[in-house]
């Protein structure tokens, strides 16, 4: 849920092929970027990464290169620390759910510790299979003074751990051991590594300090073998995954009903797949219902755990569209409980930029990169939100710096498509456009593909072109009686494109619901040609959430 402990909000990550999102979570890297309501955000799991993303500059608003974020000292913090995902040695592959699951429990763990500045998941996740490289070069890129690298291999009940500390500079190993034990020690496991690396790094622990360390989520091994597995299904990131981890949630909480952090990934994935749009057979609010009981409960366990404000917080901007009423509060209350969690400062960073406060989703976002400065989802959604503001110069060089860090991000690559046209760039529009095809949009998310062409071959004077994909566009929506605010701005977009007022405002006037998303997308700069006419300011008033500025 956290960044320390699997989670990806809205937005993050490659939650999507254009940036029409609030928030995800989703997820180029594994984050995700999932902070939207777009019928497209399957493209997490039906698109490959493998395609060749578009060459872009690297540029932070300061001028300097990415991570666009406070600058680095010359030297790491000597208490700086990466977890590098350990590798799966078993002879059957889908032991990778445990490999996963004990490199990332082992970064919260070590993130628990005030005197260790320790990197983010999403920060060492692009460095995956890379612990063999120089340890220096390594060092350098994340910008930390050591590494714990390793590997497991399970064979029937028995586990081998293999785990080793190396400082970066000069890469001398400082520590390695080999654990043998049965598969139902892992959280012991855990806590001796956590507890040997924690000590060599900062030194004597103090009680305070050992107490988060040794705190163990659940005293019962198989429940912790299912809430990894869950973990391991919830980082992928589409609907059916989503609810195999809820299944295996449940599962563990079922063998220990006091197991808190399954019912706040509970809570957090049915808010993932509400997201996602998705219900299957379960009504919205059935999921809505689900998401808010699991809350609910692991908060009546423990008042304290910020991962379970944080998915009541995504939830309430489904409960109240309008107002996201609660949904602040709950975010605030996450941040307050755990204040290294680059994700909660994310997340309530897209739910203030929704709600039109843009100076406070700014600081947030700004908050997340301090803590996390490679962060494509945070990076994009700055992005997202100077454009908005018209403020283009920042704009395109937030999208440098998150195409920097993740060359295949898909959010900035359809930011920077409505960049480009809005600035009258149609040739490097078609560019991004037409890799923006080579990854397969065409067939995965029709909606988005049809609206990109016919807005690009609009403004290229292709009015063949554009109208053939109009129509297309057309019949893919034609059945929808109240279109989702994501799916009213594709179509709003193409057909404000190739001049078609009236159709705009039709289509506008039907989406569903109104409220803080709709007034979100108002704003776009698309809709400038039509900002004054009558029934659009109507739509505006309608949609503004209280309090947001006119």
């Amino acid at each position: 849920m956290s960044d320390r402990s699997a989670a990806c909000v809205r937005g993050s990550s490659r939650d999507s092929a254009l940036p029409l999102k609030r928030r995800r979570p989703f997820t180029g890297t594994a984050e995700s970027r999932v902070h939207s309501r777009m019928p497209w955000l399957a493209l997490v799991a039906a698109v490959s990464l493998t395609a060749h993303p578009v060459r872009l500059s690297a540029q932070c608003p300061d001028g300097s290169p990415p991570p666009c974020a406070a600058r680095a000292a010359a030297n790491p913090p000597p208490n700086s620390v990466a977890v590098l995902y350990f590798d799966n040695l078993s002879p059957d592959t889908a032991d990778a759910y445990l490999a996963d699951g004990l490199t990332e429990e082992l970064i919260l763990r070590l993130g628990r510790v005030q005197r260790l500045a320790v990197k983010s998941r999403n920060a060492v996740q692009s460095f995956r299979g890379r612990a063999a490289k120089d340890p220096s070069v390594l060092g350098d890129s994340l910008r930390v003074a050591y590494l714990v690298s390793g590997n497991i291999r399970r064979g029937g009940t028995r586990l081998r751990i293999t785990v080793e500390l190396v400082r970066t500079a000069g890469g001398a190993r400082v520590w390695g051991d080999a654990f043998d034990r049965e598969d139902a020690d892992v959280l012991a496991l855990e806590e001796d590594i956590a507890l040997t690396v924690t000590t060599i790094i900062a030194g004597r622990l103090l009680p305070a300090e050992r107490a988060p360390l040794t705190t163990w989520p659940t005293r019962s091994p198989l429940a912790y073998d299912h809430f990894l597995r869950g973990n391991h299904h919830l980082a992928q990131r589409n609907p059916r995954s989503l609810l195999r981890a809820v299944e295996e949630y449940e599962t563990a909480v079922r063998l220990d009903r006091d197991f808190t952090p399954a019912l706040a990934r509970i809570a957090y994935a049915y808010g993932l797949y509400l997201a996602f749009g998705e219900s299957g057979t379960a009504s919205p609010d059935s999921v809505l219902r689900r998401g808010l009981t699991a809350a609910d409960r692991a908060l009546r366990q423990d008042p304290t755990a910020a991962d379970a404000w944080m998915a009541r917080g995504l939830l309430l901007t489904y409960k109240d569209p309008r107002t996201f009423l609660g949904a602040r509060e709950a975010f605030e209350r996450s941040i307050a409980l755990d204040p290294r969690n680059a994700e909660a400062f994310h997340s309530y960073g897209g739910v203030l930029m929704t709600l039109g406060d843009d100076s406070a989703a700014a600081a947030a976002f700004h908050g997340a990169l301090v803590l996390d400065p490679r962060r494509p989802s945070t990076l994009d959604h700055l992005a997202l939100l100077r454009y908005v503001e018209r403020r283009y110069d920042e704009t395109r060089r937030w999208l440098d710096s998150a195409q920097a860090v993740d060359a295949g991000f898909f959010d900035a690559y359809g930011t920077r498509i409505l960049l480009h046209l809005t600035l009258g760039e149609v040739a490097e529009a078609q560019r991004v456009a037409a890799a923006l095809m080579q990854f397969g949009v065409a067939t995965s998310v029709p909606l988005a593909a049809h609206a990109v062409l016919t807005a690009v071959n609009a403004r290229a004077g292709d009015s063949v072109a554009a109208r053939q994909h109009l129509d297309s566009l057309s019949r893919v929506v034609g059945t929808l009686q109240s279109p989702s605010p994501p799916q009213g701005f594709l179509v709003g977009w193409a057909l404000m494109a190739v001049g078609d007022v009236d159709r705009t405002l039709d289509l506008l006037e039907r989406v569903h619901p109104r409220g803080a998303d709709l007034s979100f997308y108002l704003r776009f700069p698309e809709f400038d040609p039509v900002r004054t006419h009558p029934r659009f300011q109507r739509l505006v008033e309608e949609s503004r959430p209280p309090g947001a500025p006119k």
